[in-house]
């Protein structure tokens, strides 16, 4: 599956036309070290296990959800020298999602980012040194659900 569509004739493709052997598992060129997450107990106490799709404390979705796109960031991705990196990743589904998990950072003075697609050239992901709440980025890409289109004024609520 790519991109949500059964494609059947990619691996046999990639496999004949491109040489690609499949199995083949690259190994990362470092020793990924992150920090331990910074855990604020009584926030991730109230926020609960029904508010929301998911959350993580996964070392290789706080990597991914701790940098941006710009050549700066992805190097020092790549070879593990990020300066911080998030606690939390939290993957909101619906609009009461959000709030509530807004509710709670609030109550509980966390530190909440935004996250696309991480796709940013302008280090709007990169965390500040001196922050010392716990961080938690907030993946929106499933809120993927289309509101309300208003094509005279060429508008949309995604």
């Amino acid at each position: 599956m790519y991109g949500g569509e059964i494609m059947p004739q990619l691996k046999p493709f990639l496999q004949t036309s491109l040489g690609l052997d499949l199995k083949h598992k690259a190994d990362l060129p470092f020793k990924l070290q992150i920090n331990a997450p910074k855990a604020n107990h009584a926030f991730v106490e109230e926020l609960g296990e029904q508010n929301f799709s998911r959350r993580s404390f996964n070392e290789m979705e706080r990597l991914h959800h701790s940098h941006g796109q710009t050549f700066q960031e992805v190097l020092e991705a790549r070879v593990g020298k990020l300066d911080k990196y998030v606690d939390m990743v939290f993957y909101p589904f619906s609009t009461e999602h959000c709030e509530h998990l807004v509710k709670c950072a609030n109550k509980h003075n966390v530190v909440l980012v935004p996250f696309g697609g991480g796709t940013t050239v302008s280090q709007s992901l990169k965390l500040p040194l001196n922050e010392n709440r716990m961080i938690v980025s907030v993946d929106m890409t499933r809120m993927n659900q289309v509101k309300w289109v208003d094509k005279e004024n060429q508008l949309a609520c995604v």
